[in-house]
């Protein structure tokens, strides 16, 4: 692995935050892809892709898809960055192909991840109310902000609690960020060693949950509106603490300190902005914003919905695929169900926010040329 040694520049700039510094590169990196399309490859994408590169499949298609992506990369208009769901799913498939899986992702993403979940939701808190009482001049756009790197596909972390001084630990977390901003995920997977790799976490498995409360609770909803409401009700329910925090944020950013606990009890900001979205909702006025919480709450609503179609071990996973890639990617490649589920009459959601999804091998190839 390349030390990155950046210790004396950091030394050097002592008035520069961390966030001030982690926002200019994470900038500069969005600046440096914002021409290329942005395609997003699902799992099942990523596998097959990976077959084709060690000849492990008798697919033509595939091979074709590959070449025309790989062909794309290099000359710079086409970039297929990854999600923290991408990562954990692949690290839970055939490990005997891990190498190859990952070598192949390195190359096709560049080194680069969309932000976290989290951090997600908490750019899109800001973005939202930053925009809507500052305006838009006042906001980073999300197709420059929203971009990582690999190293921190699971979310940004920095180091703290060090035994140095203040001013010191300022220099190791940016030079400590200089150097993850560096590692790829081959790098990555081989310093956390497949003795982690095999204990990480899954996502619960509450499919069976779903199903039991959908034919519970099917007699509450008379129309798929209602559905739709109900799921985002309780998507922001869970939320309130994300937007109590971004107010916090703001709040310091503007006053220089932290409110205190009466304050921020008086004020009920997270409720606040969780009844004002649900609202904007309702009215059809929420526009594009939200887009994680919309897209989750609707594929719920969907599912619930649809009488025949009951909620499988891998529709989280899925979920979270489409609500990572319709806002924010181009291109969004998957499977037919999937596809099925995003471009049903009742939600369009590969038309709201302006993504092409594709399930089919040879409508990607021609997508890709």
């Amino acid at each position: 692995m390349k030390i990155v040694d950046t210790f004396e520049k950091h030394r050097s700039e002592p008035d520069k935050t961390l966030e001030a510094y982690t926002k200019s590169i994470r900038l500069e990196l969005g600046k440096e892809i914002r021409k290329s399309t942005k395609i997003y490859l699902d799992t099942k994408y990523w596998l097959l892709l990976r077959d084709a590169a060690i000849k492990r499949t008798e697919n033509e298609n595939i091979y074709e898809l590959l070449s025309n992506l790989q062909n794309g990369v290099k000359d710079g208009k086409i970039i297929c960055p990854i999600s923290e769901d991408i990562f954990i799913e692949v690290l839970k498939s055939d490990l005997s192909f891990l190498k190859e899986t990952v070598n192949l992702i390195d190359s096709l993403s560049k080194g680069v991840s969309i932000l976290s979940e989290r951090e997600r939701l908490d750019f899109e808190t800001l973005h939202f109310i930053l925009e809507n009482f500052k305006g838009e001049e006042s906001v980073y756009l999300p197709d420059v902000f929203i971009w990582n790197k690999l190293s921190y596909v699971l979310g940004t972390v920095h180091p703290t609690s060090t035994p140095f001084t203040t001013e010191e630990e300022l220099v190791i977390q940016k030079a400590f960020f200089d150097q993850m901003w560096t590692i790829s995920l081959s790098k990555m997977v081989e310093i956390m060693g497949m003795e982690n790799i095999m204990s990480m976490p899954q996502l619960n498995v509450l499919s069976s949950q779903l199903n039991d409360d959908k034919i519970e609770y099917a007699h509450e909803n008379k129309s798929f509106k209602q559905v739709y409401l109900s799921e985002l009700a309780g998507a922001l329910d869970l939320c309130i603490p994300t937007f109590e925090d971004a107010v916090v944020y703001l709040f310091k950013k503007e006053y220089g300190y932290n409110p205190n606990a009466t304050e921020k009890k008086s004020a009920n900001s997270g409720k606040q902005i969780a009844n004002a979205i649900y609202n904007l909702f309702k009215k059809n006025k929420l526009k594009t914003y939200f887009p994680t919480l919309v897209i989750g709450a609707g594929l719920h609503a969907s599912i619930r919905w649809d009488l025949k179609r009951q909620f499988k071990k891998n529709d989280l996973h899925d979920i979270r695929h489409a609500q990572t890639a319709l806002p924010y990617f181009d291109v969004f490649l998957t499977e037919h169900s999937l596809r099925d589920l995003v471009t049903r009459k009742n939600i369009k959601f590969h038309e709201k926010y302006n993504c092409n999804v594709y399930s089919h091998p040879n409508e990607a190839i021609e997508c890709v040329k």
